[in-house]
């Protein structure tokens, strides 16, 4: 079997500031003041200035565009009635809190007094937080991708009165470059059109909202799974393996959580699939959860992820530090633990689930949704600048450690007097150092004086960021995020026999059951922010919810969470399945959404059907009914052209099939 000899070194805990850990002590750090949307907004209402329509909004995204000169409106009918009345187009602007690039274009754009002339001129401007309305991102994003070849945020995307996209984007500067051209340009091109070829406009957004619409659904009655697919999956995944630098496909890199359950599925597997598969699939999982937690996308001072790296060495992150990625990790680390024991991974998932209970927890038992990638930084106020939070000049390192500690981490981080990291085409990051583990620390332990050195060095660089301007705290409470990280926290309790870890999944679950849920009519609620739930949740808030609420069963034997698992599975069934096509919507239905996607694709999130499917094998063995097991067996087969395609993007669906289903799948 291959081996990879892991770093000796102990990481830095956060017990003593822990959440968890203050359960135990009754002792709560008050040394983090965050730093929310509150913040921008009395500051602009102490300075006396004018808020738009967005002001009354509950979404901190929409908060953050409230004082902006644009006439922005919410998502809904008044803004769609408004482009009719004045024959304008829509300008949909769609992001989210934490995005670096929403606020670089936010302030280069929207704040632009000229621009938000031309906009408040010509278009009926909408703003959209595209985590609370997942499924209308979902169709403009398929828009995007489809004229451009790839999609981001912010998304720009101009739409006719039927909400068709005829033009849509991500980023644009203010004006035009070699490069790129100018959102100025682009507006007054866009308006100049609508007036002068409407017809051509309406023409090319029909063909758009066509193609898009046939791409969203990819179930396909009467074709079997192939016996072959997990194999089938191995090899592709590997064929997308990076040999060197661990992690699957060309940067950016992303935490890839279908494939690493389907690696980590496989690699458990006693028979069904080779044993060279399951050796394969071993490495390539402990390769590149190891490269992960020795790079800079992993938070060394701090604990927990980044959302993803731009380089391919896991170097250099984007900031953003997302719920629902502590949760995947975690749970990532957690199941190759119980494969292939290794002290590392325990502290990986220590340090993250602690750092989330620090920093990213309700009072009342809940998870907030993300941090954001920028920050004010410390030596210019009122400049702000994406990493500020987590990087560090060399002589600041050497000023707050003493000479053995500086001595060391000079050398166990490859700190430099004109700043270690390589990828930095904008020049943001010059002479500044980022923690990750050097090149000859990777595969060398420490002894026990260096891993003591490092793990003091750690605790004064997490005492002394935690000084710094706080990077903006995201505190909406998003429904499948906060399902995750039950999960995420049940399996680590049982794992590592901790039950703080236990204690606060139930605290979650509770805080969903009362706060987000009708418990008339089991309907649930996707966010919450402040008392106030709302939005129709979609599939994936159910099913991850429903994922939570069977872990705890399975973990505690208390019924209450099988009960309210299966009161929600029915609900689930009666807004999201179609019996013709056996599977399940990822949205409920909405006469403003061009379309109701259904899918087994993995994105930075698993797809919500496999999650479906999983859910429903676990119910039907737990509870000894078998309509259950049926409606698994016939969402898995209607998805079996995809499967059969690409298992490999289909991971998660893909982990789920059995030789039971194969065989059945054929009948």
């Amino acid at each position: 079997m291959y081996r990879i000899e892991l770093p000796g070194r102990i990481l830095f805990q956060l017990t003593a500031l822990s959440l968890f850990a203050c359960m135990h002590t009754g002792f709560i750090h008050a040394d983090i003041v965050q730093n929310t949307v509150e913040n921008y907004l009395q500051t602009n209402q102490a300075a006396g200035n004018k808020a738009n329509s967005l002001i009354h909004q509950s979404s901190p995204y929409l908060l953050q565009h409230a004082y902006n000169p644009v006439q922005w409106y919410a998502w809904g009918e008044e803004a769609f009635e408004q482009a009719r009345q004045q024959n304008k187009p829509i300008f949909l602007s769609i992001g989210y809190s934490t995005c670096h690039w929403c606020h670089v274009m936010a302030h280069e754009s929207f704040e632009n007094e000229n621009i938000a002339a031309i906009l408040n001129k010509h278009f009926i401007c909408i703003k959209l937080d595209r985590e609370e309305r997942p499924d209308i991102d979902s169709v403009y994003m398929a828009a995007t991708e489809l004229i451009n070849g790839y999609g981001g945020w912010p998304m720009t995307v101009f739409l006719n009165h039927d909400l068709e996209p005829f033009h849509a984007g991500v980023y644009y500067p203010p004006v035009s470059t070699d490069n790129s051209t100018g959102l100025t340009e682009l507006l007054l091109k866009v308006n100049a059109l609508w007036h002068e070829d409407r017809e051509r406009i309406d023409l090319v957004a029909a063909q758009i909202t066509s193609k898009i619409s046939a791409d969203a659904d990819e179930a396909m009655n009467g074709i079997s799974i192939d016996r072959q697919a997990r194999k089938l999956a191995i090899d592709q995944i590997s064929e997308i393996y990076d040999d060197e630098y661990a992690g699957f496909g060309a940067a950016p890199k992303f935490p890839r959580p279908g494939i690493f359950n389907l690696l980590q599925d496989v690699a458990a597997s006693k028979g069904g699939v080779p044993e060279s598969s399951r050796q394969q699939a071993l490495l390539m999982l402990r390769n590149t959860l190891l490269a992960m937690s020795q790079g800079g996308i992993y938070d060394h001072a701090g604990g927990g992820f980044h959302r993803y790296s731009v380089d391919e060495q896991w170097q250099v992150p984007h900031f953003e530090k997302m719920l629902y990625t502590q949760a995947l990790m975690s749970l990532a680390c957690t199941r190759l633990y119980e494969i292939a024991p290794d002290e590392h991974y325990r502290e990986i998932v220590t340090a993250t689930l602690d750092f989330v209970s620090a920093e990213m927890r309700h009072p009342q038992g809940a998870f907030y949704s993300a941090l954001d990638a920028s920050s004010e930084r410390a030596d210019k106020p009122g400049v702000h600048a994406e990493g500020a939070y987590y990087l560090w000049r060399a002589k600041e390192l050497e000023a707050l450690l003493n000479r053995d500690e500086w001595a060391l981490v000079k050398k166990y981080y490859d700190i430099r007097d004109d700043g270690n990291i390589e990828s930095d085409p904008r020049g943001e990051f010059e002479r500044l150092n980022i923690l990750y583990t050097s090149d000859d620390y990777r595969n060398n332990k420490l002894t026990v004086k260096e891993s003591a050195l490092i793990e003091s060095a750690l605790r004064k660089l997490y005492q002394a960021r935690l000084k710094r301007p706080r990077p903006h705290l995201d505190d909406k409470i998003i429904s499948a995020w906060n399902g995750m990280m039950i999960t995420a926290l049940v399996e680590a309790a049982a794992v590592f026999d901790h039950k703080a870890y236990l204690d606060a999944a139930i605290a979650a679950a509770d805080f969903m059951q009362h706060k987000l849920l009708d418990n008339k009519t089991h309907e649930l609620f996707r966010r919450m922010r402040g008392n106030e739930p709302g939005i129709k949740a979609t599939l994936d808030d159910y099913v991850w919810y429903i994922n939570g609420l069977l872990a705890l069963y399975e973990h505690t034997k208390s019924r209450q969470w099988l009960v309210l698992a299966q009161q929600l599975t029915s609900k689930q069934v009666q807004l999201f399945y179609d019996r013709g096509k056996a599977n399940f919507y990822e949205s409920v239905t909405d006469r403003h959404v061009l379309f109701r996607s259904r899918s087994a694709y993995d994105g930075a999130l698993p797809a919500p059907n496999a999650i479906a499917v999983e859910n429903l094998y676990r119910l039907a063995d737990l509870s000894g009914d078998n309509k259950w097991r049926q409606m698994a067996n016939d969402t898995l087969a209607s998805f079996a052209a995809s499967i059969n395609s690409n298992p490999a993007s289909t991971a998660w669906m893909t982990s789920l099939i059995s030789e039971q289903i194969t065989v059945n799948s054929e009948q």
